[in-house]
């Protein structure tokens, strides 16, 4: 499989971090998921080097697989199931996996790109050099994850859930916050200027070293009984 693949990544400066986007040439092309999962199954091996483009697919249920270097473009996979899946230098690009479980998944040198991902369940997920650039991840669940080096661009969270996560090289730019729920997570440093953090769920313990506007300081006054005049 490896003689199709030329698989290249570029890096992307963001202040003293470093997030991958993921460069794709020539992979081989397939619209069936779920035959390609069930035979690795079979096969007992990775998913590797493959575009999965125009696939659509419901309530897939899976666990224990890699796919390494591929690409999901185009593609719907609602109400799935991926629990222990880990993906590495993979893209999903106009993809829809709203209400998927991506728990106890592995997301390293990943890319989302103008995808929709609400309802998505992370929870105890890993992510590194993760990029979510234009999503929709609306009410997704991202509780006790351990994000290092991720970045969140122009995307969507409202009503997301981030609670007993760990934060690392972390970043938030020009994205919809709204209601964002933040509990027992060390946001020192996080720098949220850009975002509109309206409505923001966070306890007063855990806003020590956040890094805010004027106006979303009185916002977040509010959290602390306090009234503006």
């Amino acid at each position: 499989m490896d003689d199709f693949v030329d698989y290249r990544m570029s890096s992307i400066n963001s202040g003293n971090n470093r997030i991958y986007e993921i460069t794709k040439y020539d992979l081989p092309e397939c619209n069936c998921l779920e035959k390609v999962i069930n035979q690795a199954k079979i096969n007992e091996a990775d998913i590797q080097g493959l575009r999965f483009k125009g696939c659509y697919e419901a309530h897939i249920d899976t666990h224990s697989l890699e796919f390494n270097t591929c690409e999901f473009a185009d593609s719907i996979c609602l109400n799935a199931r991926f629990n222990k899946v880990t993906f590495v230098d993979v893209t999903f690009e106009g993809c829809d996996f709203s209400n998927t479980d991506f728990s106890d998944c592995n997301f390293i040198r990943t890319t989302f790109k103008n995808c929709k991902i609400v309802g998505c369940n992370f929870t105890h997920t890993f992510m590194q050099n993760t990029y979510f650039d234009n999503c929709n991840a609306s009410y997704a669940n991202f509780a006790l994850t351990n994000l290092q080096t991720t970045k969140f661009m122009n995307s969507k969270l409202s009503n997301a859930s981030i609670q007993e996560a760990l934060l690392k090289k972390v970043e938030f730019q020009y994205s919809n916050l709204i209601g964002i729920q933040l509990y027992k997570t060390d946001l020192n440093g996080i720098d949220f200027t850009t975002c509109d953090i309206t409505g923001i769920v966070v306890p007063p313990q855990d806003l020590r070293g956040i890094i805010v506007d004027e106006f979303q300081a009185m916002e977040l006054s509010k959290l602390l009984g306090i009234i503006v005049k």
